[in-house]
């Protein structure tokens, strides 16, 4: 058996969200995250819930360029992940400090096995 390493990255489900809006965010398809999260129906998804979100042989990280308006808590609820976290990955010095243009990493694939 040959395994390979298969890299993922993963979102966490916010009030308000639903598969179309995700698959938008993530340059993916409704029916290609029914298929990798095993979700019986597509219109019950719920807060809290942690979908994967990308699959890929390499990683691929999603970055977002900051638009009027935007803070990191905003920023971080969108994308499923927290301030902090996106303060660690972007090198923030001050998180209330970001700037429209800018350009953040905010979701990061991993590496899991793969069969």
């Amino acid at each position: 058996m040959t395994m390979h390493a298969q890299n993922v990255t993963y979102y966490t489900v916010q009030e308000g969200d639903n598969l179309t809006v995700i698959a938008r965010r993530y340059g993916t398809t409704v029916e290609q995250l029914v298929k990798w999260n095993n979700i019986p129906d597509p219109d019950l998804i719920h807060p809290g819930q942690r979908l994967i979100v990308a699959k890929a042989e390499a990683p691929q990280d999603t970055y977002y360029t900051v638009q009027e308006g935007d803070n990191l808590t905003v920023i971080a609820r969108r994308f499923g992940t927290t301030v902090e976290q996106l303060v660690k990955w972007n090198n923030i010095a001050n998180p209330d400090l970001i700037h429209p243009g800018q350009r953040l990493l905010v979701a990061k694939s991993r590496p899991i096995a793969a069969a």
